[in-house]
Order: structure tokens, then sequence, then C-alpha cells
């Protein structure tokens, strides 16, 4: 992932993911509290990159947490199997 923009309370990053982790990555910023906005696409259909929008307060302490609650449900999953 890079940084496209930054502003205030707004981030946009790029990346080469999928839509498989993006939608679990904007569900999990869902649940943060300061979080106003959470969404991915591409600019164009055309485009391999995909986009992704953040805004609200503490952007990248919610992303640290949503990374977090995606990592500890993977490593239960692991532990079950």
């Amino acid at each position: 992932m890079r940084i496209v923009e930054t502003k205030d309370n707004k981030v946009v990053l790029e990346t080469e993911e999928t839509a498989t982790l993006l939608n679990l990555l904007v569900e999990r910023l869902w649940d943060e509290k300061g979080i106003k906005k959470a969404a991915y696409g591409a600019k164009h259909p055309s485009e391999k990159n995909m986009q992704l929008h953040i805004e609200g307060s503490d952007i990248g302490k919610s992303i640290e947490k949503a990374c977090n609650s995606i990592i500890r449900d993977c490593n239960k999953l692991l532990k079950e199997i």
C-alpha cells in the first residue's frame, strides 16, 4: 500500500490488494469509534490498483486496530483447524 493523499482527517491509500482483503478491512474499520468513512474502489474499471478511502480521527490507530482484529481472528481459526 502507498499513501496517495492525506488531509486533516482523510487518508487515501492505493494498493494491489483485491476486494477480498479490502472488504474485510473496511468492515473492521467501521467498528472503530473515530471512523466516519471507510470505503474502497477502483478509479476506473480498467485500473488494476484499488483505492482505500478513510475519514475520521486517529486513522493510523484505527487501521492498526482493524488489522490486529483480523490477525486475531486468523490465529484463532488456525488453532481450531
